[in-house]
């Protein structure tokens, strides 16, 4: 798979999440539950799962969406060129024990 591929589809998860959540969001309200309209509680829209779900989409973007755009822009050798190791010391996190043999 190309990088800028990879970039895309990363990037794309977050609003892809919030797509869903504004589907599910129109079917429940546009389509199967009409009369509830003039019923909705501010705890149903903090606690309804669409609604859950388009934030979760949001928090998503704002994680992918960067990161994607890091990797759109880094050379291919960059890209190709990590390791495991590489990979958790940049989050700082300790490398993989050593497999005893």
């Amino acid at each position: 798979m190309s990088t800028q591929a990879r970039a895309l589809l990363i990037g794309m998860l977050g609003p892809a999440l919030q797509a869903a959540g504004v589907a599910w969001d129109l079917l429940e309200h546009g389509i199967l539950a009409r009369g509830e309209l003039g019923s909705l509680t501010f705890g149903h829209i903090i606690s309804g799962p669409a609604h859950l779900m388009m934030a979760t989409g949001f928090a998503v973007s704002l994680i992918c969406i960067p990161l994607a755009l890091q990797l759109a822009a880094a050379p291919p050798e960059e890209i190709e060129a990590g390791t495991a190791d590489e990979a958790s010391s940049a989050f700082g996190l300790p490398a993989a024990p050593e497999a005893k043999t």
